[in-house]
């Protein structure tokens, strides 16, 4: 009998291990909205936190059916051409260091809940998207007297692309909070995009790609444009947005990219600009708000070239807009560029970490209209994501001080208990490790002592 119960509880306490060491499923993230049709064609705003590793696991467990899909998608549209494009990924440079960790929790994330063939080169072709096809753009942003306190910045931008893939249709905004202290930002794209082709930092920098001369010359050690742009979002140290573009112009000096383009830098309050980068070369200085045009106080990009005193081809509609004169409002430099794209990002700037965005998809019928405290909330007693913004976040770079009377913009994210409970990974919710973990702790000693 003895004997009997040793090799019972020895049961107990492998099941104990082989449960405790499954992966948790459900962790660090948050479906904030969802709206979605039967194709999957519609919105997801969620949030991530943790390590990078971490905040990619939640995006893979959170969107794994949506990125299998992607992928599945895209083999069948390149067809014999995706082996090209998974050997062309070979040697290419992934910056900042920490998207590697992204992507490669991201994998973990996905085969945690699903069995897949994907592998981490597959997740890169994904994310190059923008470098193996592309179309056309529009961007704009104003500041000085374009603008009325409490707002110190109005910025746009329109992706004219078309659908590559069917998936491109799920419009993702996600929410990345870093454990690490980097910066916090935000990307608009679609399931399992770690690289950029249209994100907000923190700063209220808006950061975006534009076809230019796009040529693609592949070879190791360059970097994907969507790749180039992540960089500079993200990867500049603490520090006044004043210096960011001289840093950004420095990060990207060494930096040989892949597809030329234009990497919008619109950083608020006129400390922004334009880099031109050639195929498989360099970017050049980029070209900066000129007082010739509109006083110096506004930018805007097509996809022809200026030297920022003229208006670019295809740009007159935006240049109407501005010769009305001023202050602009959010709504207005929103709709005037339409709702042709494949999605719309607008951006209201009054202080690093305090900014409204309202996004458009196609396909969409409705925009959403969302407050940068809605996607960083701030810290709650249960432990969970950690603070909005900095100890600072009501001063903005030249110091001053944020309304914080202003009222919120309306918001279409809907109350709490309009959230899909289901779709939520939380901090505090229960994995299916701890699910398992229950009822080995609480059902198997009742079955020992049935057999005993």
């Amino acid at each position: 009998m003895k004997n009997l119960r040793f090799f019972q509880w020895t049961a107990i306490w492998l099941a104990f291990l082989a449960v405790s060491a499954r992966p948790v499923l459900a962790q660090n993230y948050e479906i904030l909205h969802q709206d979605l049709d039967a194709s999957r064609h519609g919105y997801t705003v969620m949030r991530v936190w943790g390590s990078h590793y971490d905040m990619g696991f939640a995006m893979g467990v959170a969107l794994a059916d949506d990125i299998e899909t992607a992928w599945l998608e895209m083999k069948a549209e390149v067809g014999a051409d995706f082996a090209v494009a998974r050997a062309r990924m070979d040697g290419t440079v992934w910056l900042p260091e920490e998207i590697e960790d992204e992507l490669d929790g991201l994998l973990a994330g996905l085969r945690s809940v699903r069995a897949t063939q994907m592998d981490l080169v597959d997740l890169k072709v994904l994310n190059a998207l923008s470098d193996l096809l592309y179309d056309g753009c529009r961007s704009h942003a104003c500041w000085g007297s374009y603008v009325q306190d409490p707002v110190k910045s109005l910025a746009t931008r329109r992706l004219d692309f078309g659908i590559p893939i069917d998936m491109v249709l799920h419009h993702v905004l996600c929410a990345w909070e870093p454990d690490d202290g980097s910066t916090r930002w935000v990307n608009l794209a679609w399931p399992g995009y770690v690289s950029v082709v249209t994100g907000v930092n923190e700063y209220g920098t808006l950061v975006s790609l534009h076809d230019y001369n796009s040529d693609a010359s592949w070879g190791a050690d360059r970097a994907l444009r969507s790749v180039a742009t992540r960089l500079v979002l993200t990867g500049m140290p603490d520090s006044p947005v004043s210096g960011h573009l001289a840093w950004a112009e420095q990060a990207l000096s060494t930096l040989a990219v892949v597809t030329g383009t234009f990497i919008n830098y619109y950083a608020p309050e006129g400390f922004g600009g334009v880099f031109t980068c050639v195929p498989g070369g360099l970017c050049g200085t980029p070209r900066t708000p000129q007082a010739a045009y509109r006083n110096g106080e506004v930018l805007i990009t097509t996809n022809s070239q200026t030297d920022g005193a003229t208006v670019p081809g295809d740009g007159s509609f935006m240049d109407d807009y501005y010769a009305s004169g001023g202050p602009k409002d959010l709504q207005s430099h929103f709709e005037v560029m339409g709702s042709t794209g494949l999605h719309l990002l607008s951006v209201a700037y009054r202080a690093r970490g305090d900014m409204s965005l309202w996004v458009n998809g196609r396909d969409c019928a409705d925009r959403l209209e969302i407050e940068w405290s809605e996607l960083f909330p701030a810290p709650q007693a249960d432990g969970g994501p950690q603070d909005a913004g900095p100890a600072d976040a009501g001063t903005g770079d030249s110091g001053t001080e944020g309304d914080e009377d202003q009222p919120a913009a309306d918001s279409e994210l809907g109350s709490e208990q309009d959230l899909p409970g289901d779709e939520s990974g939380g901090c505090g919710c229960a994995s299916e490790g701890g699910r398992g973990l229950w009822m080995v702790l609480v059902l198997m000693p009742l079955w020992v002592r049935k057999q005993t």
